[in-house]
């Protein structure tokens, strides 16, 4: 281009390019190594600088590079002098900041942001830092406005573009090789001279033809758009108009102004990190001295870099002893040779064996000995550099304290399995005592129940006869026999858990007068007086196995009590109601408290007097109450008499109904009864007894001869009684189960049985027929198949 250039403001273009490339790689410097320059406590925290500061500063960055690259464009723009008024489009000057800005801070970004400088990255980041700068410089040049056509040599504009991109490239490479603050002014100088270079090549390069008729036209059209900034000292219109150098030197001055601004806030943010970071120092570094644990830590290279006070314990050395050498001299073999090689395999594949894991290791002290350890390393880094935090306990007592608790162990072990074997034998003892007395309760119901069912049938015909009063006799014998088996099977069937309470909330006075009024009698028969204390309390209990241990206890106290008082009665204690059973008998010594609720315990009958029971009802005391979760606790003096108690919950009273009683009918009609049992005797018996009250009975030893005989009969039974052990290991439940098949109708059955194994128990509850014990009474026979029927 024809023309000449200021010197001054070439000069000042130049300081305004070199000072805007220091900022700018200053600030994205400062944003990229702000880890390296963080202390210790950083690092530990996690803190890593990459944050919204730092993109604030890269922000910066990139914003005072394009403003240094514009600037010394502009003004460089200005320094040239040509005889021709030259003006400038508003929008092509603001799009070629824009691409300053951008383009370039772009590359300061990409070289910024990449932890290593690489010699792959490097070149892109100087390669879109060039072309930043000098698509802001052509694009500048298309916003110039003047009477003549610009053309440009392509060689010249080749070069400006290469001197461009080496430029940045080298300037980055210096800034970012090192710390250094002069590598990053030798860096500012080289890409201020880079930028400026390609200006005035690029001036060079540009040419002027005059205007032709067409393109004065054109221009002229497009004037309208154009900001004109004259080069004379006057103007033809109003006002006052400023010289080129005054402009470039205002230009110059305010955007000094802006970088030393963005420079000096740089360095202020930089003392106060540097404040806090000392600080944070300080506080941590005050953590880790007073720690009670060791401290160590490494470099990636295994060298110790801290060693609190807690590890100069613990070890025996000190801290300037061991900072600067491999932490595997306070290792012993074979964990020394194994350090650095461990290490150097985590640095190449990744593999953790203790860092973010933790493990047991041995420590080696400085005199020579050596002791258990517990260690855990964390891993971080600080700029480029990474770092391990090891912390370890000594764990000698707690070794000490492991092996003592595995001796123990090992000794409770022992003591376990020989208490198992004690379970056992006892579990054995007592199943095979369960198995007895199921098999003793069955082999004596079966005999038991046919002379039931025979005495019953001689009362209805011996009536009024003279060997009534022995037949009489001979059934309140067999009364008291099916009672003392009763007992048994009530302990069987609490052992087998086929009993389940029903729980109710109701009033405990109306049972306590009616037992009270029902063992009055039978105390004055004994000589002694049975009182009871009335209470309107209620309780929340099942009232039917409630009322089986109350009369376990009046029974107990009137058969040990000679003479005197028995009294029965409740009261409120603690937010419970207690019930008491005291009595003035023989007492209970008092180690002897416990044993009586064990079976077949009867301290007061050597003899086993038939008449004092089997020594089973406070045995079935203990079993009910605990399954009612009702405590039970019994006070004795020797010779002056004994109290039981039970604790139940206290319930709120409610309006009890007054029942309506309803005649009871019996049944017009008899239905047909098939009887199943494979004892003959027995069949026989119920068979008589059955036709007696008029009903048709079909007797069967198995359910293949009852089915026959419905067959033949062609009729629906109204109801099964069948025995549960039958022939061939056959039982009730199946016999049920088959006559229902031909019946086609579920018809009501009964199981009777004489066995009290538990196991039996339940599965005759889990068939859903009704069970009964042998020997089962005539009276209570016909009530079943009253309600039956």
């Amino acid at each position: 281009m024809p023309g000449h250039y200021d010197p001054l403001l070439v000069a000042l273009s130049y300081v305004i390019a070199v000072f805007g490339g220091y900022v700018a790689l200053d600030l994205a410097h400062y944003s990229r190594n702000g880890v390296a320059g963080q202390p210790l406590a950083s690092g530990l925290r996690g803190e890593t600088g990459k944050g919204s500061g730092d993109n604030r500063r890269l922000a910066g960055a990139a914003l005072a590079l394009g403003a240094g690259i514009w600037s010394m464009h502009f003004i460089g723009m200005l320094a040239y002098r040509s005889d021709m008024p030259i003006g400038y489009d508003a929008g092509l000057t603001a799009l070629s900041f824009l691409l300053a800005v951008g383009v370039s801070g772009a590359g300061l970004f990409a070289v910024a942001r990449s932890r290593d400088t690489n010699y792959f990255r490097l070149p892109i980041a100087g390669t879109l830092t060039g072309l930043g700068i000098v698509s802001m410089h052509y694009v500048g040049m298309a916003g110039m406005r003047m009477d003549m056509d610009l053309s440009y040599d392509v060689a010249l504009v080749a070069v400006s573009v290469i001197v461009a991109i080496v430029a940045s490239t080298a300037a980055l490479w210096l800034a970012f090789r090192t710390s250094r603050p002069m590598q990053r002014a030798a860096g500012a100088v080289l890409l201020g001279l880079g930028v400026v270079t390609m200006h005035y090549t690029g001036m060079a390069a540009a040419g002027m033809e005059p205007v032709t008729e067409l393109s004065t036209a054109t221009i002229g059209g497009a004037d309208a758009n154009r900001a004109v900034l004259p080069h004379a000292a006057t103007h033809s219109g109003q006002g006052i108009a400023l010289s080129s150098s005054l402009l470039a030197i205002m230009t110059g001055a305010g955007t000094l102004l802006l970088l030393s601004l963005a420079m000096l806030s740089s360095l202020l943010d930089r003392r106060q990190q540097a404040e806090r970071s000392a600080e944070q120092e300080a506080r941590y570094r005050a953590i880790v001295d007073t720690a009670v644990d060791p401290i160590i830590l490494i470099d990636d290279h295994g060298t110790v870099e801290s060693f609190n006070h807690a590890a100069e314990k613990t070890f025996g050395y000190q801290a300037d002893e061991v900072i600067g050498r491999n932490v595997n001299m306070l290792m012993p073999e074979p964990y020394r040779s194994a350090h650095d090689g461990y290490l150097d395999r985590y640095h190449r594949t990744g593999e953790r064996r203790i860092v973010g894991i933790g493990r047991e290791v041995m420590g080696l002290r400085k005199d020579g000995s050596t002791f258990p350890l517990d260690l855990s390393v964390g891993e971080w880094h600080v700029g480029r550099r990474r770092m391990y935090t090891g912390i370890m306990r000594d764990i000698t007592a707690r070794k000490a304290a492991e092996e003592a608790i595995l001796r123990a162990r090992d000794e409770a072990e022992a003591a376990r399995v020989e208490a198992l074997q004690a379970r056992d034998d006892a579990q054995r003892a007592d199943r095979a005592k369960t198995k007895f007395l199921a098999a003793a309760s069955h082999d004596l119901r079966q005999p038991l129940q046919s002379l039931f069912f025979f005495a019953h049938a001689l009362s209805d015909k011996l009536e009024n006869h003279p060997t009534a009063p022995l037949l009489a006799s001979m059934t309140d014998s067999l009364n008291g026999l099916r009672v003392m088996l009763d007992s048994l099977l009530d302990v069987s069937r609490l052992d087998a858990g086929v009993v389940k309470p029903s729980v109710t909330d109701f009033a405990l006075g109306p049972l306590l007068d009616r037992l009270a009024e029902e063992y009055r009698i039978r105390a004055a028969e004994s000589g002694l007086t049975l009182r009871h204390v009335p209470t309107s309390a209620w309780t929340r209990s099942d009232p039917a196995l409630l009322e089986r241990i109350l009369r376990n206890l009046i029974e107990n106290a009137i058969r040990y009590t000679e003479r005197g008082d028995i009294l029965v009665g409740c009261l409120r204690r603690r937010g419970v109601l207690r019930l008491a059973v005291l009595d003035q008998g023989i007492g209970i010594p008092a180690d002897k408290t416990q044993d009586i609720f064990q079976e077949f315990t009867q301290l007061a009958n050597p003899e086993r007097d038939r008449r004092k029971g089997l020594g089973l009802g406070l045995a079935i005391v203990r079993r009910l109450a605990g399954l009612l979760e009702h405590g039970v606790t019994v006070r004795s003096t020797p010779g002056r008499g004994s109290g039981f108690f039970l604790d139940l919950p206290v319930a709120l009273p409610r309006p009890i109904p007054k029942p309506v009683r309803i005649p009871a009918e019996l049944p017009d009609a008899k239905g047909l009864i098939v009887v199943v049992d494979d004892d003959t005797i027995i069949l026989l018996s119920m068979r008589a007894m059955l036709e007696e009250w008029g009903y048709e009975v079909v007797a069967a030893v198995s359910a293949d001869e009852a089915i026959a005989s419905l067959l033949n009969l062609g009729r629906q039974p109204a109801m099964i009684v069948a025995d549960y052990r039958l022939r061939e290991g056959r039982t009730g439940v199946e016999a049920i189960r088959d006559i229902y098949g031909v019946c086609g109708v579920r018809v009501p059955a009964v199981v009777l049985t004489g066995d009290t194994d538990p196991a039996r128990i339940a599965e005759v509850q889990r068939s859903g027929h009704r069970l009964i014990h042998k020997p089962v009474s005539a009276p209570m026979l016909r009530e079943i198949l009253n309600t039956a029927a």
